[in-house]
């Protein structure tokens, strides 16, 4: 059973995941039994029950997001949760397909010492439920009977039965029944638009938290340098006091210099560390793991340029909300609510139904043989006058009251694109002015430092303007550091905020220089999402509800206003 719901399930996630992202994929939400972390406990657990130090893992950006992708709790909850949601799906499929039901029967009953009878009973039954309403039930019944006291054969007899259902106004139109297979259906788009977001999103974390990891090891060279330099300016100044140039004061000034640069180193080691147990926690493994990043990403970060986006505002915005798949869920959810709405409208209606039935027994005796010269049959309207529908109207209500929320969170969620997108390109512009600032205050301090140490050696300079100087480099060198991870991160996040992130199509594999998007994606779902947008919704406006109603009923052609078999989405 496990292999047939899987089965069912990666067939619709892999056909709504290639609707939505334009790329085929098998999706699998079993984990692999010998994970990495498995591995290495392993591993780590003989090396020192053996003795031998534990070598670091080296893990490049690349392999980062491969081990998060296998490993992360969080990545596999939303594998999980996608999966349930399909799995669903195939719960509300399976209410409009054949049903079949069977049992058997097995009773003695009796009368004191008189009488008693052995009955044996099969039941086969099918049953259809149609996305008209019409409810399709055909059942075949054999029963077999023996007298226990009189002895003799089993006496059988079996009955057809066939009866049909139809409603012909509550719950008769097609639209109002498909509703949950329907919404089932746009759960599963959602679900799958989710999951994209959310694999690009950890991809954007993993990415930020390795690049934290490398700037600090950059500020743990920053400051050793830094510590070298007060030292040698300490030794500098011992001599000079020796030879009486300097006084005492200078002596303690650089020894002070020297005893602040030995605490950065400390708080710069322990900070990577932190940084480092963070990373591994983030990834999924064991925290007592050593580790070794790959220092030249940050090369590659360099080299990749600091530069101005070359991409308009406005330009900006329309490219997120065409693309955004969190604001194609948000806006698609209104048509949800809309749907409700007309299905709880149907619930006022009246309810009328056309049922018929027809039952065919056999001959006695013979359990095989239909007597068709005693088939009965029986027909007739079932109504229910919308007298009392208090509840009815109440849910009505409601679904009117949600769907002005849907159109209000609709509002709010497309104010959040663009509002993330001015942010993205501010913080860009920023970080950019904040590099150009650091590396011209690199280049100034690195000549103030030089030029007094020079005037100092001669006696034209005091020890606090060298250790001015110094203190002034290693902060311009922080910040540059500081400044070319954050414009990294912050391009990354443009991207992400724009759905132009492109991932490998099992795990979350990224290069850091992805290019900027220049429109919609190029699939089916954006296509249908696009052509959504260009649709006049009269919800939108204070037109009264009846015509917002008969903007959603049928066509001439399609008087039940239902949707086209076979697409992913279902009702639009």
């Amino acid at each position: 059973m496990k292999d047939e719901a899987d089965r069912q399930v990666y067939a619709i996630l892999d056909a709504v995941t290639g609707a939505v992202t334009g790329t085929e994929k098998h999706f699998e939400i079993g984990r692999q039994e010998d994970t990495l972390r498995r591995r290495l406990e392993r591993e780590n657990a003989e090396f020192l029950a053996a003795g031998i130090p534990v070598a670091p893992l080296r893990v490049n950006l690349t392999k980062a997001l491969e081990i998060a992708a296998e490993n992360s709790r969080d990545f596999q909850r939303q594998k999980e949760s996608l999966y349930r949601t399909a799995l669903n799906l195939t719960r509300s499929q399976f209410d409009f397909e054949v049903q079949w039901f069977g049992g058997n029967s097995s009773d003695v009953s009796g009368v004191g010492d008189d009488s008693a009878t052995a009955t044996i009973s099969q039941d086969l039954r099918a049953q259809l439920n149609t996305t008209n309403g019409t409810r399709i039930v055909g059942s075949f019944v054999n029963t077999f009977l023996k007298d226990l006291v009189n002895g003799g054969d089993w006496d059988g007899s079996s009955i057809f039965n066939f009866s049909i259902t139809q409603p012909l106004l509550r719950g008769a139109r097609r639209r109002v029944v498909r509703e949950s297979l329907t919404q089932s259906e746009r759960d599963v788009v959602y679900a799958v638009r989710s999951f994209e977001r959310f694999r690009e999103s950890l991809a954007l974390q993993i990415t930020s938290t390795y690049l934290n990891v490398l700037q600090q090891q950059q500020n743990l060279e920053s400051v050793r340098r830094n510590l070298e330099s007060v030292r040698r300016n300490e030794s500098l100044t011992q001599a000079l006091f020796d030879a009486d140039r300097r006084a005492i004061v200078d002596v303690d000034r650089s020894t002070q210099s020297v005893l602040q640069a030995e605490n950065n180193v400390a708080n710069a080691v322990n900070s990577l560390q932190t940084a480092l147990d963070n990373f591994k926690f983030q990834l999924g493994l064991t925290i007592d793991t050593p580790i070794e990043l790959d220092p030249t990403v940050f090369d590659n970060v360099i080299a990749i340029g600091i530069e101005p986006v070359d991409l308009p505002q406005h330009e900006a915005i329309r490219i997120a909300l065409e693309r955004r798949y969190d604001y194609r869920n948000t806006c698609d959810q209104v048509d949800d609510a809309v749907r409700q709405v007309l299905v709880a409208e149907d619930g006022l209606r009246s309810i009328i139904d056309f049922s018929s039935a027809v039952a065919i027994p056999t001959e006695d005796g013979k359990p095989l043989k239909f007597d068709f010269g005693r088939v009965q049959w029986s027909a007739g309207f079932n109504i229910d006058l919308a007298l009392a529908i208090l509840p009815e109207r109440n849910v009505h209500r409601a679904a009117i009251i949600a769907l002005d929320n849907a159109l209000r969170t609709r509002e709010q969620a497309e104010d959040e694109v663009k509002q993330d997108i001015r942010n993205d390109l501010r913080n860009i512009t920023n970080r950019i002015r904040n590099y150009e600032i650091a590396k011209l205050g690199v280049d100034l301090n690195a000549r103030r430092v030089d030029s007094t140490s020079k005037l100092y050696e001669a006696g034209r300079a005091q020890a606090l303007d060298v250790l001015d100087a110094q203190n002034d480099l290693l902060g311009a060198e922080l910040q540059l550091i500081a400044s070319v991870v954050d414009y990294a991160v912050s391009r990354l996040q443009l991207l992400l905020d724009l759905e132009a992130i492109e991932l490998d199509p099992y795990g979350v594999t990224l290069e850091l220089g992805l290019p900027l998007p220049t429109g919609v994606q190029d699939t089916e779902d954006a296509r249908r999402a696009l052509e959504r947008r260009k649709i006049p919704r009269n919800w939108e406006t204070d037109t009264p509800w009846r015509q917002l109603h008969d903007g959603f009923g049928g066509t001439e052609a399609d008087p039940d206003g239902a949707e086209p078999e076979g697409t992913p989405e279902g009702d639009d």
